[in-house]
């Protein structure tokens, strides 16, 4: 009896590697293109992005809150720095993974030899804001402060260099633009919201301001390290970002209390007094739109930077 059960052995070796081969080939795969489920992987890259305190990083708040980037895999951090030199200064040192960022610093990093490339476009506020002699009249002379290499200066040379002569004042950091106008250093400033609403709630007025219509001009870019070693982790980045563009849409309250929460100094009075934009699931910037942000940008800069728009973007995770 024991030497015919050792004769089968082999047999019945066979037959249990059949098996766990036909239930191999039986098992749900991911459809082609797409990620596998987190549970059916090895764990995502993690993920670190610098924001800024404007409400184009309201959706990632929200994700963040309900839990869309634990759902859907991904480990993120995030730190919200204070103005975009200290931005720019941690993406450089690789201390972050990816930015929130405007156009024109998207143009420079790349002209400049450090890759970013955009990957959705954000929605935010922005508007001119002036002391009420400035706002009460066009024409003439107008000091104005900005950053020299942002989207600030971008957008005052589209809404009023035909209006009025700009003299303009280099400020980095958007809390002192406002302070800056409201001591009189200044006649207006470029702001961002809810700095929009906290020089209102001073007594500015508003003498320009984003249109619906109008492109964004900020967006989310990683460096090109991350695009090629993070990727799967920013695709799931991405789909948590659009669960809470969802939400936001249905509810815009959320987005309130998620700044309130998140931006120092925010009070509940201003946060309910925020200009909020129409949020849209992830999309690239548009095209048109940078190549006029690169022809600028380019004349700041006194040089051809030798761009065209697909050099800014990553087209692979728009709507996924």
């Amino acid at each position: 009896m024991e030497l015919r059960l050792r004769s089968k052995m082999p047999a019945l070796a066979g037959l249990l590697v059949l098996t766990i081969a036909l239930l191999g080939a039986c098992a749900p795969r991911a459809p082609e293109g797409q990620d596998a489920a987190p549970g059916a992987q090895a764990p995502l890259p993690s993920l670190k992005v610098g924001l800024m305190p404007a409400i184009d990083i309201a959706p990632l708040l929200i994700a963040a809150e309900r839990g869309y980037f634990t759902a859907e895999g991904v480990d993120l951090a995030y730190e919200i720095f204070p103005n975009a030199q200290v931005r720019q200064s941690a993406i450089q040192a690789g201390s972050v993974d990816g930015i929130l960022t405007d156009l024109i610093a998207l143009a420079l990093s790349n002209a400049g030899g450090f890759p970013l490339k955009a990957t959705t476009a954000t929605d935010g506020y922005f508007a001119v804001l002036a002391a009420p002699a400035a706002a009460a009249q066009r024409g003439g002379a107008l000091s104005i402060g900005l950053m020299e290499a942002s989207v600030s200066n971008f957008l005052v040379d589209q809404w009023l260099a035909s209006d009025y002569r700009l003299e303009k004042t280099w400020v980095t950091d958007p809390s002192v633009r406002l302070e800056t106008v409201v001591s009189g250093g200044t006649q207006a400033a470029l702001l961002p919201e809810p700095l929009v609403s906290v020089g209102k709630a001073r007594g500015l007025g508003v003498i320009a301001q984003s249109s619906p219509t109008e492109p964004s001009v900020q967006a989310l870019a990683f460096t090109q390290a991350a695009l090629e070693g993070k990727a799967p982790a920013i695709r799931a980045f991405h789909r948590a970002w659009d669960r809470a563009v969802a939400d936001v849409k249905a509810d815009p309250a959320i987005a309130r209390a998620a700044l309130a929460a998140a931006l120092p100094n925010l009070s509940p009075a201003i946060a309910e007094a925020m200009t909020l934009p129409a949020w849209e699931p992830t999309r690239l910037p548009d095209e048109a739109w940078l190549a006029a942000v690169i022809d600028w940008t380019g004349a700041m800069a006194g040089k051809d930077l030798g761009l065209k728009p697909a050099d800014l973007i990553d087209p692979r995770f728009a709507g996924k």
